[in-house]
């Protein structure tokens, strides 16, 4: 597996990994139309493209198979953190976590934190996240439920 910054032509496939893990992952914690609000089925290129070069993701590749990927924002913020619904459980969300405290590092950040979903809170748990808060998020007309968390270095 490798570890890498977003390149230019790959943001339609994360976005087909984001979209497809939410709908499959997440329905065991959220209703349809959460799911439907959180990630539309309509792809909005220009939107994706405008924040992946903002953010410039780091990807998880298994040659030209993407697995994962991750935004680190500039004060510590995980925007987002998905791992493809069929490859949850192998070690691709542990490896991406661990580039992005060693990124946070590099750039002195000591805090990191995100607002993950119901059904990442384990996950984030198990990588020595803690709960501040659970919060609920307005999106296009839609509550969907957060759990606000922090890691300290």
């Amino acid at each position: 597996m490798e570890i890498r910054k977003i390149r230019s032509g790959e943001t339609g496939n994360i976005w087909r990994l984001f979209h497809d893990t939410v709908h499959r992952i997440n329905q065991a914690d959220y209703s349809a139309g959460e799911l439907a609000v959180w990630a539309p089925d309509e792809y909005d290129e220009p939107r994706w493209v405008s924040r992946f070069i903002r953010t410039r993701p780091l990807v998880a590749m298994d040659g030209k198979f993407l697995l994962g990927f991750a935004e680190l924002g500039d004060d510590g913020r995980i925007g987002l953190f998905y791992v493809h619904h069929a490859h949850q459980g192998e070690g691709v969300g542990r490896a991406l976590m661990q580039r992005l405290k060693a990124e946070a590092a590099s750039r002195g950040l000591s805090r990191l934190y995100c607002e993950a979903s119901i059904t990442a809170q384990p996950f984030f748990e198990r990588m020595g996240f803690v709960c501040l808060e659970q919060r609920e998020l307005e999106r296009r007309g839609e509550q969907v439920q957060v759990i606000v968390m922090e890691y300290k270095a």
